[in-house]
């Protein structure tokens, strides 16, 4: 019962209202950027034989409907690189729920969800540093759309956005690991003034290897400063059959849920593409100047969530 009438107080508190205009005017602000730059909008996709395997360990969320195993969406990344063949879907972009049942080792965590969205993007043909551009832009655009329209909804939570006048720094992992050890993210978001990326991480198979530098990836994450950690993922995609079936095997996957997606490859159906994903609770916890993501949601579905509603 108190965990009830915690909740009903919270749907009470005035932070509720500045928060969900601030969320409306963030979400329109990336939105119409990409649109005003000739992208095309796609629904979400929550059911599918295949989602993304993610480079850390989640419990299965999936369900058995007639003869099919589908997956709720991790995150929206194969159909991303499919529809970039779909007629005049050359920059395509998705506000995309993902559902990731996290293990209880980051239930204290602030900044993880089991159910989040992600604003998705993809551009076929586009490498690594146009992305990272593109991004860079886009996260200036809405802090500063979000600062003139929030003015208001930001003084009351005691919040003013910076405006960030030079490009975003950028960082290797093996500079950053060489020099603060392995929790080197944290430690720099901590430290930073500015949000910025960080390249070359050895993570999921579809993120592209340097072509001739084994062990090194064209992809990057953008950082947060103030201490709010990762806010961005994103690189290059493999897209030929030969390196999506290496990196695959050098990481024990079983190929067999994979099939019709390795057949779209063989058939080199597949396009060079970049893009990326940006976490819009987490965004939302940057913009709002909150320290926990649960805030920023109406309905908590933190990884230590009672699950009231």
């Amino acid at each position: 019962m108190e965990h009830f009438q915690r909740q009903i107080a919270a749907f009470d508190h005035p932070h509720v209202e500045a928060i969900a205009i601030i969320r409306g005017h963030t979400l329109l602000a990336l939105q119409r950027f990409l649109l005003e730059r000739n992208f095309r909008q796609l629904l979400p996709i929550l059911l599918s034989p295949i989602t993304d395997p993610l480079n850390h360990a989640v419990d299965p969320a999936e369900i058995q409907y007639h003869q099919h195993r589908l997956k709720l969406t991790a995150s929206i990344i194969f159909h991303k690189q499919l529809a970039l063949t779909a007629r005049g879907h050359e920059q395509i972009f998705v506000v995309a729920p993902n559902i990731r049942l996290e293990k209880p080792e980051v239930e204290n965590s602030p900044r993880h969800l089991l159910e989040f969205s992600q604003f998705d993007f993809e551009i076929r043909g586009c490498n690594m540093q146009q992305a990272m551009l593109l991004v860079e832009q886009m996260v200036k655009h809405t802090l500063d759309e979000v600062q003139k329209h929030c003015a208001t909804q930001l003084a009351q939570l005691g919040r003013h956005l910076p405006r960030y006048e030079t490009a975003f720094p950028i960082y290797t992992t093996d500079e950053l690991r060489a020099a603060h050890g392995d929790d080197f993210e944290q430690f720099m978001s901590e430290k930073a003034h500015t949000p910025f990326f960080i390249t070359n991480h050895r993570r999921e198979f579809y993120d592209r290897e340097t072509p001739g530098k084994r062990g090194h990836y064209n992809n990057y994450d953008l950082v947060w400063p103030e201490g709010y950690g990762e806010a961005l993922s994103g690189g290059e995609r493999e897209y030929e059959h030969g390196q999506i079936l290496l990196r695959m095997q050098e990481l024990g996957m079983d190929l067999t849920p994979f099939g019709n997606y390795l057949e779209a490859a063989r058939r080199g159906l597949l396009p060079p593409s970049a893009g990326g994903g940006l976490g819009i609770e987490r965004l939302l916890r940057f913009i709002c100047g909150t320290r926990h993501i649960r805030d920023v949601a109406l309905f908590d579905r933190s990884v230590g969530s009672n699950f009231l509603f």
